[in-house]
């Protein structure tokens, strides 16, 4: 596996933490919440899936889109509570946001790679 999709795993094994986190171990003043535990941890086994996928696919462009929208899906949940209700608080909100850029950029920079690789690769010979 190369460091896209190490990274991919590690998102998704962040995502499933945050979540088992929230629901058995929730913080100082909150209670355990099963809605938490549920989509990030749901969305983390997604990620899960979607790393395997990246493994067997010979073209996994659509993997990486996927991984891409699920990122700003995980984020987009925080961005609200913060721009609506002002609450940036390091953890979680801040954590996942950070984590999410962090992955999008990630991928991002794994596709200007491997565009970089291909345009320096010495293209084969027409038939």
């Amino acid at each position: 596996m190369n460091w896209v999709r190490w990274s991919m795993l590690g998102y998704g094994l962040f995502l499933i933490t945050m979540g088992v986190q929230s629901f058995f171990f929730p913080r100082a003043g909150h209670e355990p919440s099963v809605m938490s535990l549920a989509a990030a941890a749901g969305m983390g086994i997604v990620a899960l899936v979607l790393t395997y996928l990246s493994t067997i696919l010979p073209n996994p462009r659509g993997v990486y889109i996927t991984m891409i929208f699920l990122s700003i899906f995980a984020m987009s949940r925080f961005l609200m509570t913060g721009f609506t209700k002002g609450n940036w608080a390091p953890y979680p909100n801040l954590t996942v946001i950070v984590m999410s850029v962090l992955m999008i950029a990630i991928l991002g920079a794994g596709h200007m790679l491997k565009m970089k690789q291909q345009e320096s690769s010495p293209e084969s010979p027409a038939s």
